[in-house]
């Protein structure tokens, strides 16, 4: 779909890694970042690429999903994950209600996960997700799916 719209999605996914987390909650949560990425990411010369990378980080699994477009200003980032929250720019150019965030976050404190955003170096934002790694199997997060 990025593909589609005029951009590139590029990924990298370490194999064999489990959490406890709904599929359907991970496909949700891991495509509303995309599709907030694809929507607000393109850089200023209107190149659109996102980033995602899915990697152990201690007992932790990470999945962070980034771009290179304008970013969030750094005082808007936490309110960004509240309920009708959006940001100066999205309110100006893209429709929405402001509650993807907020509904990712929860979906992922459910499964003991977090939702973090994070300025991108050297420009956009970047949003990772942190799960509890498992050792039995809930979930496969692999290159598989």
């Amino acid at each position: 779909y990025t593909e589609s719209k005029g951009g590139t999605l590029k990924y990298k996914i370490h194999p064999n890694m489990y959490s406890c987390i709904k599929e359907i909650n991970l496909i949700r949560v891991v495509g509303n970042l995309i599709e907030n990425a694809r929507r607000y990411g393109r850089s200023p010369d209107g190149d659109l690429t996102i980033n995602v990378e899915l990697y152990p980080h201690g007992n932790m699994i990470r999945i962070d999903v980034s771009d290179l477009g304008a970013g969030i200003n750094p005082k808007e980032i936490s309110r960004l994950v509240r309920p009708f929250a959006r940001g100066n720019e999205a309110r100006s150019n893209v429709s929405g209600a402001g509650l993807g965030l907020a509904i990712c976050k929860r979906l992922l404190q459910a499964a003991g996960g977090t939702l973090t955003l994070h300025q991108n170096q050297p420009n956009g934002l970047l949003c990772r997700i942190e799960l509890p790694k498992v050792s039995n199997r809930n979930i496969l997060l692999d290159n598989k799916r």
